[in-house]
């Protein structure tokens, strides 16, 4: 996976990382937004391509479909992937093989606990908190909304609406920005396509992203 993808998907684990095919009544809620697509161009000076990232049930069931190409010392490497994540469990598909693995995500308790009972504005604060991020005061106009730009030492730049979407990073030298927004779930099919492949169990993520939170 290439650098700004691996950041990324870091902060979505962090977001919205059993098995259930939809969420009920008492599933927690781990984003202030209910539904939401956005669509991202990634470029730089490795790699260019193209994200999708869509989740409902404020953020307990999310997807995230990448097309990326990356060179690096005159070859291209072209990754076409499809991530599902539905309460702690994480779901990766290669479309190329049409194969997928299944890990859990470490971080998803402690952060599901963190915001229980938390008001949107709460939510929001403890995502950037998590990923470091400082407001700058700054702001601009992405895809037609409106988002205030922020800064970390360890993610790079970003710009988050007021109710905590990303429409934009730049990291190590790669930006992703958003060039469609929608307050819409997305295809219910890109949920539920870990049903139709051979999956496979995957690695042991605890050791590597369970402490943001303080598990170890």
């Amino acid at each position: 996976m290439n650098k700004t993808a691996l950041t990324l998907s870091a902060a979505c684990l962090i977001v919205a990382c059993d098995g259930s095919s939809s969420a009920n009544d008492g599933t927690p809620k781990l984003h202030p937004v209910d539904e939401a697509c956005v669509e991202y161009e990634m470029s730089g000076q490795m790699q260019n391509g193209t994200t999708v990232r869509c989740h409902r049930d404020f953020g307990y069931e999310q997807y995230e479909i990448q097309n990326v190409s990356v060179g690096i010392m005159g070859m291209t490497q072209t990754t076409n992937s499809h991530n599902i994540t539905i309460g702690d469990t994480i779901y990766a598909i290669n479309l190329d093989t049409n194969t997928g693995t299944q890990t859990t995500n470490p971080m998803y308790q402690s952060f599901a606990d963190a915001l229980q009972n938390s008001s949107p504005e709460e939510m929001s604060a403890t995502f950037l908190n998590a990923m470091g991020m400082t407001p700058t005061g700054s702001s601009q106009t992405i895809a037609g909304v409106s988002c205030d730009n922020y800064s970390s030492a360890n993610m790079g730049t970003a710009c988050f609406t007021s109710d905590g979407l990303m429409l934009e990073q730049s990291f190590m030298g790669s930006t992703t920005r958003a060039t469609s927004v929608a307050y819409a779930a997305g295809d219910d099919a890109n949920y539920t396509l870990y049903q139709n492949v051979p999956i496979t169990q995957g690695p042991d993520l605890s050791n590597g992203l369970g402490g943001l939170f303080g598990q170890q």
